[in-house]
Order: structure tokens, then sequence, then C-alpha cells
């Protein structure tokens, strides 16, 4: 029962994860876009700064930026701030469903740290991220050293949990530090300032009011994260990145790639799009690709692995001691209710029909057995490596 109840838990606030974020980048996105093709009214218009005609969905439209407000409060105004919250708040109780409740089994690698520890760590991290990121931006006065510095600081952090985690949880946990950051910027600073904008309004010292940078310097950080914290959230489901014993730095590389890919939109929507930034992006990912390519496809010995087989008696052995206990239709290993993702492997038969996974995530990586419970060895995934290289034979 509890399995069923943490399944339909994972997928309901799984969905509304989805759904959050699709709203909060959707709309971060949009303003972005129109933000930047805005263009000098002509004829001037009086406190109009920028002006977009625009055409979708069969009709034209007429949009007007007025940075000190057109000389009222409007009546109705609608405010993005309950997208990023909603986007936050489902992502941080997706977090405790799938990694704190098994963290045992989810959340910590082998490092020796607790399931208790890995969650307070876990915890902190959210508080640090904003703490760090928010005196950074108050102390650094350049915005190419402050973007400087967030970068470093994400990949540090990154590394730390790297020394914490499992591959999958530390990428995570990457995305969550970005991802607080940017909710952060909304509900601390931009809304804030909004806030204050509309009271100077209303007073009428909106003309003496100092909008001032930070509002956009923070608007500016969340754009160019964003696309690395989707590549954050979807990581997971290809260990091939996060197994991967460069897992660190393809996970800077392919994020460079993402802000390269925003920057180029960047470009393109103030009118003078630079293709040289998709290039980069396509040069950096490129080079994650390599970096991140198994040891066997850049191995010459694959031919010498293959013509010598291992015992089959010796890998069955290994399945049933390493293996099976998760693995099994009824698995014995505490915290599993159900063999994962319904793979199971008890046997050479069942091994072989799965023969690619096993490669992939046992050997190729070493992100199974999580956080090695089941205490596999070196020498055992060699023996492994032998028998998928010789083509998975059952007798």
């Amino acid at each position: 029962m509890e399995a069923y109840i943490a399944d339909w838990l994972h997928l309901g606030l799984r969905w509304l994860h989805v759904v959050a974020a699709i709203t909060w980048v959707g709309s971060s996105f949009y303003f972005n876009r129109i933000d930047r093709s805005f263009r000098p009214p002509v004829p001037p218009v009086d406190r109009v700064s920028g002006q977009l005609w625009s055409i979708h969905g069969g009709a034209i439209y007429n949009y007007s930026r007025y940075p000190v407000g057109p000389g009222y409060v409007p009546d109705r105004l609608k405010w993005s701030k309950w997208e990023s919250f909603g986007t936050w708040v489902s992502g941080a109780l997706l977090l405790a469903v799938v990694y704190w409740w098994g963290a045992s089994v989810n959340l910590i690698s082998s490092s020796g740290v607790g399931p208790v520890a890995g969650i307070l760590i876990s915890l902190a991290s959210m508080i640090v991220a904003w703490v760090v990121y928010d005196i950074l931006c108050r102390i650094i006065s350049s915005d190419q050293m402050l973007s400087a510095a967030v970068a470093v600081f994400v990949a540090l952090s990154l590394w730390i949990f790297l020394q914490v985690y499992s591959g999958k949880a530390a990428f995570l946990h990457a995305g969550i530090v970005m991802a607080t950051i940017m909710a952060g910027n909304v509900w601390f600073v931009i809304l804030p300032g909004q806030k204050k904008m509309l009271q100077a309004m209303k007073d009428g010292t909106i003309d003496e009011y100092d909008v001032g940078a930070d509002a956009k310097r923070r608007n500016y950080h969340n754009n160019y994260l964003t696309l690395p914290v989707v590549f954050a959230m979807i990581a997971s489901h290809f260990p091939m990145t996060y197994g991967s014993a460069y897992a660190w730095l393809g996970f800077i590389l392919i994020s460079a790639a993402g802000v390269a890919v925003r920057h180029y939109f960047n470009t393109m929507h103030h009118g003078h799009a630079r293709k040289r930034w998709l290039a980069l992006a396509a040069f950096i990912s490129l080079c994650a690709i390599v970096l991140l390519a198994p040891p066997h496809l850049m191995r010459a010995d694959s031919a010498a692995v293959a013509a010598s087989p291992p015992e089959l008696a010796r890998v069955s052995s290994i399945i049933e001691m390493r293996c099976a206990s998760c693995h099994a239709a009824k698995p014995t290993m505490q915290g599993f209710n159900a063999p994962p993702n319904g793979v199971v492997i008890d046997s050479l038969a069942s091994a072989a029909t799965h023969a690619h996974q096993i490669r992939q995530m046992a050997i190729d990586t070493t992100v199974m057995p999580p956080g090695n419970l089941t205490g596999i060895t070196d020498e055992e995934r060699s023996v492994l490596a032998s028998w998928l290289a010789a083509g998975a034979p059952t007798q």
C-alpha cells in the first residue's frame, strides 16, 4: 500500500510540477521576447519607451511599454508570480516524495553520508543557495563579474553534491539551487520592486522614483538560468550524463550550451540575431557528447574482451547476489516492494533480455546498484562486461 500511495504522489506532484513549470517558463520567455522586441514608437508617445506590433491567432496586437507607468494605476493588472511559486513548491514536494522518502536508495551514494544527514544537506542547500546568491548580487557591481560568480557558485554546488549524493540526485539538486535563485528573485526582489513602483504612482512621486537596475538584473539571471534548470530536471532519465566519471564537467558544458541558445534568441528578439551563438552551442554539445561517451566505445580491446567470455556460473552468481535482491519479482532488499521500473533481472535469461540496460546502468556507468547497495565490486562489473561483450550468452 505504501508503495502504491508513493507512486500516485509521485505522479500527481510531477504532473503539477510540469504544468506549473510550463506556465512559468512560458510567461518568462514570452515577456523576455516582448521586452527585447520593443522599438521606439513612431511618432513618439508620452511615457512610452517602446512599442511592438504583433500578429497571432487571426488578430493584430499592439503592445506598449511604460517604464514608470501610464500616469495612473490601471484598475486591473495581470501579475506574473504564482507560476514561480507553484513551480518551486511542487518541485520541493516532489523532491521530498522521490528523494527524501527513499533517501537510503535514491538520495545518498556510497559516500558514507547517512539518510538523515543527506536530507538536512538537501534542505540547507536551498537556503544557502539564495543567501549566497543574494550576497553576490549586493557586493558585485559588474554584471559580467556577477554572472561569472553565479556560474562558479552553481558549478561548485554541483561538485559538492556529487561528493554526497548519487549522480542523479546531485544533478537534481544543482537544478534546485538554480530554481531557488529564480523563485527568490521573483518573490524577494522583482515583486517588491513592482509594488514600490505602484505605490510611487499612487503617491504622485513616480517621476522621482528610482526604478533601479537590480530587478532587471535579477530578471536577466532568471532568463539565462532557465534552460540549465530544465536540463537538470530531464537529465535524471539519462544515466549516461549523471553516471559518467565526468558528470560534473558534462553538466557544465550542457548548461553552457543552453545559455548560448538562450542568448541567440535574445539577440534575435533585439533584431540582430547572432547565429554564432548557435554554432557555439552545437560545438559545446559535441564536446559533452565525446566527454560523456562510455569507455567501451573508445576502447580498442573490445574484440579481445568479447573473445574470452567468463564462465556462465560466475555470471549467474553475480546476477543473483548483486541484481536479484532488488530486481526480483518479489524483492528481498529493504525499501523495495516491486522491481524498479518493472525490470526483473534474477537469472541469466532475464539478464540477457535486459542486456542493454545492464550495460548502460552497471558497466558504462556505476548508477546501479544505487549507492552500491548490494556491494558489487569492480571485478564483478568486469565479468559482466565480458559477458555482455560476448553477446550475453545463456548457455
